[in-house]
């Protein structure tokens, strides 16, 4: 599996595109916000030859939907997210104006829900779903237990801190746990729990029992800032 990671509209919302050899690819948090940030992403898609099969939000904040409508447009795929955190897609407007952020293009109705315990998987690539609430009702993680696979899991544009690139690095010759959780876990942190229905004591259960849990190695690529692992994250809780 390839994983390119860019970093998208005013609130730097980590997009990642996960590949395998045949092009198969799944987008996860279509977060670019302008015809620049869509241009970047598409020619990164045309230029590796990929057919985007699946679009995946974390959870529906408006920094993170913003590219939804495009990938709509563009690939023929509705976004898939966790139906709690739906009643957001209704608040889009209200979320503009709490962060400043302008939404010219709403993100339209998902086409599916997903919930613990599913998988998304292309060809070689097999995320399983973790909910966690908190940050918001709906907050899902997607975790690979293979990431590598036979092929090269890689981090652009510079993204990747010094551990996780050093821990994919290291495991080359072997399979790679990989984990996007959204504003779930940061690298040195964790969601903020204060808005739209956020909580904290659920945030701060479903952290450590569905996502510590997994083993240390795990490199952890976050919706906004640095990459970490597990094993590093576990200092903190």
């Amino acid at each position: 599996m390839k994983i390119k990671q860019f970093a998208f509209n005013p609130f730097g919302v980590n997009c990642f595109i996960l590949s395998n050899k045949a092009g198969d690819a799944i987008l996860i948090d279509p977060s670019a916000s302008n015809p620049q940030e869509q241009g970047t992403l598409l020619q990164y898609i045309k230029s590796e030859s990929l057919v985007v099969r699946r679009v995946l939000n974390t959870h529906l904040h408006l920094d993170h939907v913003l590219g939804n409508a495009f990938a709509e447009r563009e690939f023929g795929i509705k976004a898939e997210a966790h139906e709690e955190d739906n009643f957001l897609l209704d608040l889009q407007e209200e979320q503009s104006m709490m962060f400043g952020l302008p939404c010219p293009d709403p993100a339209p109705a998902l086409g599916n829900f997903l919930a613990e315990g599913d998988i998304v998987e292309v060809p070689g690539i097999k995320l399983h779903v973790i909910h966690v609430a908190g940050h918001s009702p709906g907050g899902i993680a997607f975790y690979c237990e293979n990431a590598n696979d036979g092929e090269t899991s890689t981090a652009a544009n510079g993204a990747a801190s010094e551990n996780a690139t050093d821990a994919i690095a290291a495991d080359r010759a072997k399979s790679v746990p990989v984990l996007f959780p959204g504003d779930i876990l940061f690298a040195g942190s964790m969601g903020r729990a204060d808005l739209f229905g956020g909580d904290e004591e659920s945030l701060i259960l479903g952290i450590k029992h569905k996502l510590l849990t997994l083993p240390g190695e795990t490199v952890v690529f976050p919706g906004h800032g640095p990459n970490t692992t597990i094993e590093n994250e576990r200092r903190w809780f």
